[in-house]
C-alpha cells in the first residue's frame, strides 16, 4: 500500500496555516487540516491523477482553502513538499525538491 511523508518543512507550513486560520476563527484551524488530509489521501490513492507543475511535481490542491499540496509522486513513499498557498510566493517550495 502507498503511503505519504511529508517533509518536516512541509509539516511547519501545514502547522503555521492551521494556526493562522484558527486564530481567525476556532475550528477553523482544524477544518483546514481535515481537508489536507483528505488531499493528501487523494494523492495516496491517485498520485498521477494532479497536475504536473515541474518535472514529477504535482499539485493537488485543497478544497475550501486556497492552498495546494505540493508533493513527488515519482518515488515510493510519496513525498509532499509543501503545503502552499496559491497566491502568496509561488515557487517558495523550488529548493526543496
Amino acid at each position: 500500500m502507498r503511503e505519504a511523508i511529508f517533509l518536516p518543512e512541509a509539516s511547519e507550513d501545514l502547522e503555521a496555516a492551521a494556526i493562522y486560520y484558527e486564530q481567525h476563527q476556532p475550528g477553523l484551524g482544524q477544518q483546514f487540516v481535515a481537508e489536507v488530509k483528505k488531499a493528501r489521501d487523494r494523492v495516496v490513492a491517485l498520485p498521477k491523477a494532479a497536475p504536473e507543475v515541474r518535472k514529477g511535481i504535482r499539485r493537488r490542491s485543497i478544497h475550501r482553502f486556497p492552498y495546494s499540496v505540493i508533493y513527488r509522486a515519482a518515488d515510493e513513499p510519496i513525498v509532499i513538499v509543501a503545503i502552499a498557498h496559491k497566491r502568496r510566493h509561488p515557487g517558495f517550495w523550488d529548493e526543496r525538491i
